[in-house]
């Protein structure tokens, strides 16, 4: 028997689910284990699961959650159940970025810094509400960036992306813009006054 693991720890409600499902119709092995760190995350997955016909059982240990999903026979799926989301989380930080690479010296090392900072974010991402891109950070959002994805996947966890108009009417690349939306500085402004929390690389 093969086995995989997908870790669903700290992703909001209902991206757990939408992610086991994805994984089980892509994968191959019989068996998945998916990790999550909610009761609530638990619960929905369990029932997602079984609901396609897969059987699960499920363990914990320091405060996690282990679902081994055996795969059941290929046959007609059943619509999936209501996934309930009853526990909305506070998302009280913005994340404040003001150039396309982290940190000053090497903008070589300020690129792999910055893409080794996006592929963190998605773990903090119950508690981000948005994602700031101003000066030359909005270069992270555009055609052929290499966080194109990264900020794309965010999106697709309720973060709003916004990026600043007059920046990417400077650089000359508003055209080229694939994630996010195209803000003014009073909304930027209005999403930092309501945080309490803001966080730069």
């Amino acid at each position: 028997m093969t086995d995989k693991t997908l870790d669903c720890t700290n992703f909001p409600c209902p991206q757990p689910v939408i992610r086991t499902k994805d994984e089980l119709e892509a994968m191959t092995v019989d068996q998945l284990t998916v990790i999550v760190d909610n009761d609530a995350a638990c619960a929905n997955v369990t029932r997602f699961a079984e609901s396609q016909g897969h059987a699960v059982q499920t363990s914990k240990k320091e405060g996690l959650f282990y679902l081994r999903i055996q795969k059941g026979k290929d046959g007609p799926v059943p619509e999936p159940p209501h996934i309930s989301c009853d526990v909305e989380q506070k998302k009280n930080m913005v994340i404040y970025i003001t150039s396309e690479f982290m940190g000053q010296g090497s903008d070589k090392l300020g690129q792999i810094l910055m893409n080794a900072y996006f592929e963190t974010i998605s773990h903090f991402a119950t508690k981000i509400s948005h994602i700031i891109l101003i000066n030359s950070g909005v270069k992270l959002a555009v055609e052929g960036a290499e966080v194109l994805e990264q900020i794309r996947e965010l999106e697709k966890m309720n973060i709003e992306i916004l990026v600043c108009g007059t920046c990417l009417n400077f650089f000359k690349i508003k055209d080229q813009l694939r994630a996010g939306t195209v803000s003014n500085m009073f909304t930027i402004l209005e999403a930092l006054a309501k945080t309490n929390r803001v966080l730069s690389p």
